[in-house]
């Protein structure tokens, strides 16, 4: 190449010189040198631009830098401005304190004066009286000196008479007797004012140690008047300096954001000249191109680079049609759902934060292990930008036969979609966990020794991903919750399953195409044809014996599923007293978006009784201790001992996000208010599981905290290292004999770079090996504890696991128990044993009908709620009308669970709890309950409570029952049973008739429960079906229970079955008789 220097010294002539006098080689050599020049010119042109370009990218950075510390001193400029107006606020409370305090004083003062001006009255009078009692005696005393002298000399005048005149001895010896006497009493007399004088000197010397005690105190209260007073005026003084000093921070902070003003504007001008350079480029680049090549060109940059959003919203991807237009749909869906979103993902991530982590992701993809196949989608995506940013760079001067390649290359089509989606969502996953673990570790150790900036920025992290609307009220003792007769249900409840006595419609003998082959379950609604007030037991069985005869049942009609579907739908009159009763209470609004959640303490004994019969749900506090229940029984730790070291746990897979967003591993498109879940469930042995959370929690997490607290300008990179550190020391993905043909189908779609936590469910507190946990557990009220006659499930003499037997659950940061219904709308026990806290979200029973109906809407489905997943958007549900209660719940608190209560929660740290159900004594209870079995029914499922077992075991143990409704209802279910059992011995007799069934009578009596199967259960189960089998409980040749449903439906030989009878009717129809309504 050659130098500016030659090519000038080439073209240098002289004026007179004429280039038309030069000779075409010359011409040819003048023409070759000037573009020669040109090419040298655009390449230094080129690289000072490069130059200029590169200068003013890195003074954008430095500006931005400066941009973010004047930021963060702003921020800290206002914490001291705020703690500035503490201290202001703190010094007033002070000063009040210590009014307050002098009034007191001084009213104590007065107090003081006041005792003391009465115990100086009555020394006063004392002393009078002492006065008074010591001049008596002095006087009483000369008086017996002078009788004393007296009698002496009487004494003499009468031994000279007696001398004289031979007086008889006897009258001598009477006188001195008299004189004697008058002696003694004289004595006696003085000896009691002598008392008297002692018990007077006794008296002042007391009151005196009175006054002196009560002077001493007077002197006390004025020295802490003194003292308060003093106290006051420097607290005084203190606020009076505060109240003058200028306001410097206001000063500091307006200085600083006029700079940041003047930083804005740099960072403006130089993105100004940034993009005046660029598009120059742009504009050097695209010459020679024409309009055509150049809108592919641009559309194509588009598709590349997609403008990636802040949270778990959907992308504002421009997506490119096969036709080079673009689909701005799905970029107005995302920014819409970016505007409804409460809570920021990932707030402190900007859009190049975000271009560059997927970068480095795609980057580190040729070090992993092959992609799958929705990630090779991915990587085509990927290759496709880099053949198109290979294009967009400026082709080299001296390789003219290239530059119409590198031309051509922008006309080529791109994808239909660019599918990136995934990536960005477990991106924007592990950021959200990193902040979830920094706050989960700072409320279990706290602070160390840290500075202000630090701090500052730990309560950042804490705040980004803080929970907001969570309402709890305290209710005081003594205070009563609002009755509201079952949530406003109650007449619903009882017109369904007890409504009086109809008459039986008329209708001709019919029966079903499968009557003859088994008996249909049992149902609890329905009409009833027989007065259960009045009726016998036989009058039952021979109304049912005609069942047989005429095909119809003569003491019960059919379920009709419409009303039995719709029970659960109350008015809103109940939440509005509750807002009423509330908002009392707690003595402010409760007018937020989520309806606020009753709380007790464990010693409100009456609060415990009126909030199990009335309220949706509610919490007790601090229950360790109570009643001996203990905390500490369930440490991890010996929870782990206790168990065998090889026993596994079932692992829930699933994506950390916020509560209020639902995104899945694997889809592309999918919405952040979806309503389905998908998770899946693999096996681990406990001690992997649990040393996988110890490495979270107590190694990754711990140096990154320490790291932001020595490091707190790099907390947004110690985050994004956090998130990647914890998504590469995640529990693997297992390949365990329990696990499922589902969960290994799913588990071969996850991405490899998908970020998934594992949350540990249903460990089995069961057995000799937790006993501590069970009888600490078993202290608890009646009303809550697993076992006892507090709980009606205890009167089916079994156990079932999660029912009446304990659970346990091991949570990391953001595990979810979707949303779900209590097995037969039991209610349900959750102690928080800590140390995170976990956040609740429910619905009021009497709103459970339009909550299921919107969750089927969502899915489009008509198919029960209770077999799907899902987890409810908490805005979606307020559009609707739905109340949502939202509150959190803390380390030793307890939630109980009402009746007909949906529910879903996620934790905000590592926890663990403890769960299982109980059955309330109540009409209520066992109301929904009947009618949730006729439900499951109706969507051909069975009922896992065994009603009729509970039902005539409460009976014939002669359990007291107070509740009239509840008694009308046990007596209903009972005639029910009867009618029922009578119409199966019918069919039983007849199956005898044709085939070789045979009938074996245990003639049992009493409450002594029998015992089934190879597990020695006391409720028969059908082995295939689970349906519950009372009375009659038929066995094949392998002495296993099985339904006759279940029977006619596997085409089992029916001339092998046996079929055992527990009661005899006529026992059974005596022991209705004995059950009376009216106590």
């Amino acid at each position: 190449m050659n130098t500016p220097e030659a090519s000038t010294n080439c073209l240098k002539r002289s004026n007179e010189d004429s280039v038309d006098s030069l000779s075409g080689f010359e011409k040819k050599k003048l023409k070759d040198e000037i573009k020669a020049r040109k090419k040298d010119m655009e390449v230094i042109t080129k690289q000072l631009k490069d130059n200029q370009l590169q200068q003013l990218i890195e003074n954008l950075d430095l500006y931005q830098n400066r941009k973010n510390c004047i930021d963060a001193q702003i921020k800290l400029l206002a914490n001291k401005q705020k703690n500035r107006m503490l201290e202001k606020e703190m010094l007033q409370l002070k000063i009040q304190n210590f009014q307050s305090k002098k009034q007191q004083y001084a009213i104590d003062v007065k107090i003081v004066d006041c005792k003391g001006e009465d115990l100086r009255s009555k020394i006063n009078k004392l002393n009078e009286k002492e006065t008074d009692l010591k001049l008596k005696k002095k006087q009483k005393m000369r008086h017996f000196h002078n009788d004393k002298s007296l009698t002496e000399e009487h004494d003499h005048e009468y031994a000279d008479l007696i001398t004289e005149h031979n007086v008889d001895t006897k009258s001598v010896e009477r006188m001195k007797k008299e004189v004697e006497a008058k002696k003694e009493a004289h004595d006696a007399y003085i000896l009691a004012m002598a008392a008297k004088l002692n018990l007077v000197e006794a008296q002042l010397h007391g009151l005196f140690g009175k006054q002196e005690e009560n002077d001493t105190l007077r002197g006390i209260i004025t020295q802490k008047q003194e003292e308060l007073k003093a106290q006051e005026g420097a607290a005084k003084k203190l606020l009076e300096n505060l109240e003058r000093q200028p306001d410097q921070f206001a000063a500091e902070t307006l200085e600083l954001k006029n700079k940041k003003g003047k930083i804005d504007e740099d960072i403006e001008s130089t993105k100004l000249a940034i993009e005046k350079i660029t598009s120059e480029d742009e504009n050097d680049e695209n010459e020679g191109l024409d309009e055509k090549d150049i809108e592919v060109k641009v559309v194509t940059q588009n598709a590349s680079v997609p403008n990636f959003t802040n949270d778990f919203d959907d992308p504002e991807i421009p997506f490119v049609l096969s036709d080079g237009s673009e689909d701005k749909s799905d970029e107005n869906h995302g920014q819409e759902n970016h505007r409804n979103q409460e809570a920021s993902f990932s707030d402190d991530l900007d859009d190049l934060e975000i271009q560059i982590v997927a970068s480095a992701e795609l980057i580190n993809n040729d070090d992993e292990e092959a992609p799958n196949r929705e990630e090779q989608e991915d990587g085509d995506v990927n290759n496709d930008d880099a053949d198109e940013t290979l294009a967009d760079e400026p082709c080299c001067s001296n390789q003219s036969s290239k530059k119409a390649e590198c031309k051509k290359k922008p006309k080529r089509k791109p994808k239909a979609k660019v599918h990136t989606k995934p990536q960005q969502i477990h991106k924007n996953s592990e950021l959200y966990n990193a902040k979830l673990h920094i706050k989960a570790y700072f409320e279990e150790f706290g602070y160390t020794e840290a500075s202000d900036v630090a701090k500052q920025a730990v309560d950042d992290v804490i705040e980004s991903v803080k929970e907001k609307n969570c309402s709890v009220v305290k209710i005081d003792q003594g205070v009563s919750f609002p009755e509201n007769n079952c949530r406003g249900l109650k007449d619903q409840l009882i017109q369904l399953i007890m409504a009086p006595k109809v008459e039986r419609p008329k209708s001709s003998a019919s029966s079903s195409k499968d009557s003859s082959n088994y008996v249909h379950p049992l149902t609890y609604t329905g009409d009833l044809y027989l007065d259960v007030n009045t009726v016998t037991g036989q009058d039952v069985l021979e109304s049912a014996a005609e069942f047989m005869k005429t095909g119809n049942n003569h003491v019960f009609g059919p379920p009709e599923k419409e009303k039995i579907r719709h029970v659960l739908e109350g008015d809103s009159r109940v939440v509005e007293a509750e807002k009423t009763f509330f908002e009392q209470q707690s003595l402010h609004s409760t007018n937020g978006r989520s309806h606020p959640v009753p709380m007790i303490s464990k010693n409100n004994e009456e609060g415990l009784k009126h909030l199990l019969a009335n309220a949706s749900i509610f919490m007790v506090d601090d229950v360790d201790e109570w009643n001996g229940f203990d905390v500490e029984a369930f440490d991890l730790d010996k929870i782990s001992e206790v168990l065998k070291s090889d026993s596994t746990v079932q692992v829930i897979r699933q994506i950390p996000q916020p509560t209020t967003t639902n995104f899945n591993f694997i889809s592309t498109e999918q919405k952040s208010n979806e309503i389905g879940v998908y998770h899946f469930t693999e096996h681990h042995k406990l001690e992997d599981f649990l040393e996988n959370h110890k490495i979270c929690i107590q190694v990754l997490t711990k140096d990154a905290y320490n790291e932001i607290l020595n490091n707190p300008g790099n907390k947004d990179e110690i985050l994004l290292t956090l998130g990647a550190e914890l998504r590469k020391n995640q529990l693997p993905l297992g390949d365990h004999e329990k696990d499922t043909k589902d969960a290994k189908a799913m588990k071969e779609t996850v991405p490899k770079y998908a970020n998934l936590l594992s949350f540990g469910t249903n460990v089995d507190l069961s057995g000799h090996a937790t006993k501590e946990q069970e009888k600490s557990c078993g202290k608890l009220p009646d009303s809550l504890a697993p076992t006892g006659r507090g709980s009606l499930l205890n009167f089916a003499f079994e156990k079932i696991p999660g029912l009446n037997e304990i659970q346990m659950y091991l949570k990391p940061p953001a595990a979810r128990t979707t949303g779900h219904f209590e097995s037969n709308s039991l209610g349900s026990i959750n102690i928080n044993l800590g140390p995170g806290d976990c956040i609740w979200f429910s619905v009021p029973a009497e709103y459970s009908q339009s909550f299921a109906q919107m969750l089927n809407r969502q899915r489009r489905t008509k198919k029960s709620v209770f077999s799907q997943t899902w987890w409810p958007n908490e805005e979606e549900c307020i559009k609707q009308g739905i109340v949502v209660q939202k509150f959190a719940q803390r380390p030793g608190q307890l939630v109980y669970v009402g009746i007909g209560t949906y529910h879903w929660v996620q934790s905000e740290g590592y926890t663990a709890n403890v769960s299982w159900n109980v059955m309330q004594p109540s009409f209520h209870q066992m109301a929904v309950t009947a009618i949730m079995n006729d439900q499951y029914l109706a969507y051909k499922n069975y009922s896992i409570v065994p009603i009729e077992y509970i039902s005539w075991n409460v009976v014939m143990s002669l359990e007291p029952v107070e509740e009239k409704e509840f008694r009308q209802l046990l007596k209903a279910i009972l005639m029910r049973s009867l009618a029922h059992l009578q119409a199966t011995l019918d069919f039983l007799n007849k199956k005898m008739e044709s085939n070789n069934v045979k009938l074996l009578s245990k003639k049992k009596t009493g409450l002594n429960p029998m015992k089934f199967g190879i597990d020695k259960d006391a409720v028969a189960r059908c082995s295939n079906c689970a349906q519950v089998l009372f009375n009659f409980v038929p066995t094949n040749k392998e002495n296993m229970i099985i339904c006759f449903k279940c029977i006619d439906e596997l085409s089992i030989d029916i001339n092998k079955i046996k079929v055992v009878q527990c009661y005899e009717l006529d026992y059974l129809a005596s022991v209705f008789d004995g059950f009376q309504i009216e106590q």
